[in-house]
């Protein structure tokens, strides 16, 4: 069983888990990854961490509670200090340009998808086939997370380095290119037959060619 817990050190829904609770948590990490959260049961989870089913229910309310432990950090509070990371990356280095900056993001976010396959398949499945998980973990990440990321932005607009969009409609734009590739690479195709480093490359200045100004 691998450990899941590097990416949530900081996060408080899981600091205070006990030995017996961390094994179920991870538990619920593989088997909502290889089969599906609806398609995972208690009883499957309690018996892969080696405890009783009501072990579960002494944390965990519902199968529900558990998947939302596992991915409300993700939004709540991972995406909110990468968010602050990558802004005073801009704030640090005035020189920075957006193919530098958007290099940095883009690889990151690759990096830490790599690093932690199994629950970024989870929020990713979840995220986008399932609209009441969709809304529930958008309301969790805190709006004040998007001003200094925002101001990164607009100071790159200003500089005229950034196509004159709107914020919102950047970012997704930014989120749905590095989704796509990472669907397309991690969900459906064979990873020994593609080339990662180019294919990192071609999106990179994919993204950038779309968000640089053609005037």
């Amino acid at each position: 069983m691998d450990n899941q817990f590097d990416l949530y050190k900081t996060a408080e829904k899981t600091q205070n888990l006990t030995p017996k609770q961390r094994l179920i948590f991870q538990s619920a990490i593989d088997l909502f990854s290889e089969y599906g959260y609806s398609n995972t049961s208690t009883k499957q989870i309690s018996e892969h961490a080696g405890v009783s089913e009501g072990s579960i229910f002494r944390k965990f309310k519902n199968k529900e509670e558990l998947l939302l432990t596992i991915l409300e950090p993700l939004t709540h509070e991972i995406l909110p200090q990468d968010l602050d990371r990558f802004s005073n990356i801009a704030i640090e280095d005035t020189q920075l340009d957006l193919n530098s900056f958007l290099t940095k993001i883009i690889q990151d976010r690759i990096t830490l998808y790599k690093d932690n396959h199994k629950i970024m398949k989870i929020f990713l499945n979840e995220f986008i086939y399932d609209p009441q998980v969709h809304d529930r973990l958008i309301e969790t990440i805190p709006k004040k997370s998007f001003k200094q990321f925002n101001n990164v932005l607009d100071d790159l607009k200003a500089k005229h380095l950034l196509v004159a969009w709107d914020n919102l409609e950047i970012f997704r734009f930014l989120a749905s290119n590095i989704l796509g590739y990472l669907i397309q690479h991690y969900f459906i195709a064979d990873v020994k037959k593609w080339d990662e480093t180019l294919e990192i490359k071609h999106v990179t200045d994919f993204i950038v060619k779309g968000l640089t100004p053609t005037e």
